[in-house]
């Protein structure tokens, strides 16, 4: 004779899934779960994000739900359709965005609608600087003792077909004429009118023998590689260029110092470093005709063994969440996909930093 339910006796599926919790207690997404406080990121949202109703007329996700969600996307390198699927399959997956069992996953068009107003709206650099206080709160932050600072290439898979010649900007420099950079324009107005396929707001660089198609992005990290401020440019872009707006978006203290290569090197950016009461530590380039003395080179070397920590960022970030490549067309979507690859490079490192935190 059926019985009915009550507070002492719970369901198979309530102790069904309590045994399966029970068993993902020291899973990375329980981990995150438990060192973050999201209360800054979804007063953010909540201020930004302010649909209440979706598209059939139902009350909208929440905000907060559909941002983890893009971090799980991230994190696993799941497309829209797969991630849904995941949810829905998943308790862990279903667990961590804080999605009643009860109810199905958000469908891959309305995560595909969410990230889209991200980007419409501007703010994922306020997001990440908000989620980067996480890391000043735990104190694993490393930012007021040095900023590196650097560039990579993210290639897009909407290149033109290259049937039409044209001069190339090399990677650290544009030594292009006037003429030669309006016959590129040209080119790019061509491609907007004739090929729908191709991402027209990307751009060709030389980058050593080597012709490349895409974006690229100029990146700060603190000293042990933790990515504060991000700026999406064509790959055509100077590094030197950039410098300034990078260290403004991070907010750097006085006192602390820069560290940069060669490309950055040039007496804009030495003045800029001086005017905002940041130490010089961009490498030396030797001028033409001379050679850099024995004391130059020594404190190029010095740089360089430091500097080298963002190379592992951008190393980690290709390998974990398969970066370097767009997944989307145009420039502020990859903004999008940058600033998302950065945040959920930062938070897999948290757990590791708090328990070498906690044993010195």
């Amino acid at each position: 004779m059926p019985t009915k339910q009550t507070e002492s006796a719970p369901s198979f599926l309530q102790v069904y899934t309590q045994v399966r919790r029970d068993r993902m207690k020291h899973s990375f997404l329980r981990q995150i779960s438990a060192c973050v406080d999201w209360r800054g990121i979804r007063t953010l949202l909540n201020k930004k994000y302010t649909k209440t109703q979706n598209a059939t007329g139902n009350p909208a996700y929440d905000a907060l739900m559909m941002f983890k969600i893009l971090l799980l996307q991230t994190w696993y390198g799941l497309s829209d359709y797969e991630v849904e699927e995941r949810i829905n399959d998943s308790l862990l997956f279903s667990e961590f965005p804080l999605l009643d069992m009860g109810l199905p996953a958000p469908d891959h068009s309305t995560i595909c609608r969410f990230r889209a107003e991200l980007t419409r709206l501007g703010i994922m650099d306020k997001l990440l600087r908000e989620l980067n206080k996480q890391f000043k709160k735990h104190g694993i932050s490393r930012i007021d003792q040095g900023a590196i600072v650097d560039a990579s290439i993210v290639d897009s898979p909407h290149a033109p077909d290259g049937s039409i010649l044209i001069k190339v900007a090399d990677d650290r420099e544009d030594l292009r004429t006037e003429e030669e950079q309006a016959q590129e324009q040209a080119y790019q107005y061509e491609l907007k009118s004739r090929k729908p396929g191709v991402d027209t707001e990307a751009r060709w660089v030389r980058k050593g023998r080597h012709y490349r198609y895409g974006y690229k992005k100029h990146v700060l990290t603190d000293g042990q590689g933790l990515v504060e401020s991000i700026i999406t440019t064509p790959a055509n872009c100077a590094d030197t260029v950039v410098l300034p707006e990078l260290i403004e978006k991070a907010e750097l203290t006085q006192g602390v110092s820069v560290l940069a290569d060669k490309g950055y090197c040039s007496k804009k950016n030495s003045a800029c470093l001086l005017e905002r009461g940041l130490i010089d530590g961009i490498m030396l380039k030797a001028q033409k005709g001379m050679k850099l003395t024995e004391r130059q080179r020594e404190l190029n070397n010095g740089i360089s063994k430091i500097r080298c920590l963002i190379e592992r960022t951008f190393g980690s970030i290709r390998r974990w969440f398969s970066g370097g490549r767009c997944r989307y067309r145009g420039l502020e979507r990859t903004h999008t996909q940058n600033i998302l690859e950065a945040m959920a490079y930062n938070l897999k490192r948290m757990p590791r930093l708090l328990v070498l935190q906690s044993t010195k």
